[in-house]
């Protein structure tokens, strides 16, 4: 009960990047393509296009999933669907990983930059959401959140970079939903609700 507990407190601060995060990068993205369709239904666009790179198998399409991943979630909205629904279908995981390293130049040097506060570093900034998404998945699998077998599973460190990269993409939405102090939703959950166990966070 209380991993649950605190597992709705964590999903609420990844909920509120998550909408954040989509609507500026679907900004930044429409922004910068200008084809004839929107950049998730335009194959020409930098998202959908052939993106081959050398693999140990020979060459590897690195935008065959993220078709994949949009042409599943059209085919289950419904006909005339606007492209906020088809923004809104995708998953967590294919926002973050616009930002990998194998897209760096296609894409986040192209358009992506320009949702993120000037001077954000990919890297780094790959490595937080990365970190965020590997909790909200073992808050979604119903797996314990406590004991983390690696430092980025620490749900204290997900919540702090989902808060933090919140209140850099939107900071009137995130002071409008989050108490301004120092402690981060998570810690002050565990201020007021304590393990009751001996466990690490």
């Amino acid at each position: 009960e209380w991993n649950i507990s605190l597992a709705q407190v964590l999903m609420r601060d990844v909920a509120h990047l998550e909408v954040a995060m989509r609507n500026a990068y679907d900004r930044a993205l429409s922004d910068a393509w200008g084809g004839d369709a929107h950049w998730l239904l335009d194959d020409d666009s930098p998202v959908r296009r052939p993106l081959m790179r050398k693999a140990a198998r020979g060459e590897l399409d690195l935008n065959r999933i993220n078709r994949k991943i949009i042409d599943a979630a059209v085919e289950k909205l419904p006909a005339g669907f606007t492209t906020g629904q088809l923004v809104s279908n995708l998953t967590l995981g294919f926002w973050v990983h616009l930002a990998d390293r194998s897209r760096e130049a296609a894409i986040w040097r192209t358009a992506l930059y320009r949702a993120w506060p000037r001077g954000t570093r990919r890297k780094e900034l790959l490595r937080a959401l990365d970190g965020v998404l590997r909790v909200r998945n073992r808050v979604a699998h119903d797996e314990r959140l406590f004991d983390p077998r690696r430092p980025e599973l620490s749900p204290i460190g997900a919540d702090a970079d989902a808060v933090r990269l919140f209140r850099e993409l939107c900071p009137d939405a995130a002071a409008r939903v989050l108490e301004d102090d120092a402690m981060t939703p998570v810690e002050r959950f565990l201020a007021e609700n304590p393990a009751p166990a001996d466990v690490r966070l």
